[in-house]
């Protein structure tokens, strides 16, 4: 009971994030000048999207719900934030698009908050019929090394196969087949595992598992992902949701944090440069060279100490640590988009993307490669194309695709999934342990993706590769009953 009250909950350090956060937008609202994407209205629209999710933090209190904290987490960071970036930086990769003003942003802020009440309302119709935790009590984990060794091949494999590899030389159902073995999907249950069964594990274990991860982030970074840091940390949180229905920190952990936060932001920028650099410099290269990719990343530090380089690294680094660009311009352009973001074109990327890995029907790239054919002027969208030179890949949001599919008619249907999803949650049940908890960390994981969505194609891409992980590796991740547990091994029936 000690450590408890010594202990701080996450709901409590994401209400003071939320307060930094209008804080911040408060001061923007002081000092706006002239800005081409917000006026007054849209900083206004953000406070009361802080005041949202201030009310929906302090209802989670009295009732705890990991996707009350998900959904919090993501409007706090990449969408309340994001209006104060865009009104010290006025600077979007998507905003130049089409022509775009202040009042797209306020007509979208509108919308988010209107779809926000229904997600918020989805989920707390649902209650947790007792214990929102994970029980691993009479449980201990039995094949720690097997973890450590798929980890391991999932990472060489992934990023050291060799230039024979490749999409030219390996059939496409083979390279779909190999989807199922990517570090995503095992350190996701490899983290799982670490914190169901912590008490049981060895510190040489936890070591051990570190340094793997560590070794992806390195490896995945240098390989041009500028996400690979902050979607490992979302995705501890979002397991320690799964594994313990809520979060709590003891008080020394939180200020080691702080001091540490001027270091950790220090290190995202860097990292963000080296991916976009490495990105660059690679090219067209197949493969993954160590060599070239660490001396590329030395020249992008070099660069990045040099002084002045920072002030033009910081607007784009803003825009792309933001979400609410994606979904808004989505909204304002739901027209020009109609097209390519429609229930056609979802048939049509279900077929050649997820149904038939070996060859193409329609030749339809997934919809989130499929935008840029709009606003580049490229005519029909084209799978080969979208392949090539020019990739890209394009957030939607729930908010930007849902609006493009249904307009204000997606808001009862934002309702529904919400209320399926957390249904689904709290009805898991699986006589082993790491069984249930890796299947609530698949339920939450989906709608973290559908609230940053790339397309519902895309996330159906994602989940099936997940979903078949699970059972073809679960033998690596064994784990047996040694006593009587005291209560029941699962948090809900």
């Amino acid at each position: 009971m000690k450590d408890q009250s010594r202990a701080l909950d996450f709901n409590t350090l994401l209400q003071v994030a939320n307060l930094v956060v209008a804080g911040l937008l408060v001061y923007a609202l002081v000092a706006l000048e002239e800005n081409e994407y917000l006026d007054h209205t849209t900083v206004v629209l953000g406070l009361v999207l802080c005041l949202q999710t201030l009310v929906a933090l302090h209802l989670e209190r009295r009732r705890r719900d990991p996707f009350v904290i998900m959904l919090a987490f993501q409007t706090i960071f990449y969408f309340a934030f994001r209006i104060y970036t865009l009104a010290v930086y006025p600077y979007s990769v998507v905003f130049v698009r089409y022509p775009y003003g202040p009042d797209e942003s306020s007509y979208a802020l509108l919308f988010i908050l209107s779809a926000n009440v229904f997600l918020y309302a989805g989920l707390m119709l649902v209650r947790f019929r007792s214990n929102s935790a994970v029980s691993a009590e009479g449980w201990r984990a039995t094949s720690p090394t097997s973890v450590i060794v798929l980890l391991l091949i999932a990472i060489l494999f992934a990023y050291f196969r060799g230039s024979y590899w490749t999409e030219d030389n390996v059939p496409r159902a083979l390279n779909f087949l190999v989807s199922f073995l990517t570090p995503d999907i095992t350190i996701l249950m490899g983290v799982s595992y670490f914190l169901l069964y912590r008490r049981s594990l060895t510190g040489a274990f936890a070591f051990a598992i570190g340094a793997v991860i560590l070794l992806d982030i390195i490896a995945h970074t240098l390989w041009g992902s500028r996400s690979a840091i902050v979607g490992f940390v979302q995705n501890c949180i979002l397991v320690a949701l799964a594994v313990y229905g809520c979060i709590r920190a003891s008080r020394k952990f939180v200020v080691l944090g702080l001091l540490l936060l001027p270091f950790a932001v220090v290190t995202l920028v860097a990292t963000f440069t080296i991916s976009s650099y490495n990105r660059i410099a690679k090219a067209d290269a197949q493969t993954f060279d160590v060599m070239k990719s660490v001396a590329a990343a030395g020249e992008s530090s070099a660069d990045l100490l040099a002084g002045p380089a920072l002030d033009l690294l910081l607007p784009p680094i803003a825009a792309r640590a933001g979400f609410f660009d994606f979904s808004a311009e989505v909204i304002a352009n739901r027209e020009e988009y109609r097209s390519i973001l429609s229930p056609a074109a979802y048939g049509r990327s279900l077929v050649d993307n997820i149904l038939t890995p070996g060859f193409d029907l329609f030749d339809q790239p997934k919809l989130s490669n499929a935008l840029q054919f709009t606003y580049r002027g490229w005519g029909k969208p084209s799978k080969r194309e979208a392949q090539g030179d020019f990739y890209q890949s394009d957030q939607f949001g729930i908010y930007g695709e849902f609006y493009a599919l249904f307009l204000w008619g997606s808001l009862p249907i934002m309702f529904l999934v919400a209320l399926g999803l957390k249904a689904a949650y709290v009805r898991i049940s699986d006589p082993v342990p790491y069984m249930c908890a890796i299947k609530r960390v698949i339920v939450l994981f989906t709608f973290v993706k559908l609230i940053n969505s790339f397309g519902l194609d895309w996330i159906l891409g994602e989940l099936i590769p997940l979903v078949a992980g699970i059972y073809l590796y679960s033998f690596f991740f064994a784990s047996r009953r040694v006593d009587a547990p005291q209560a029941p091994a699962l948090g809900t029936s």
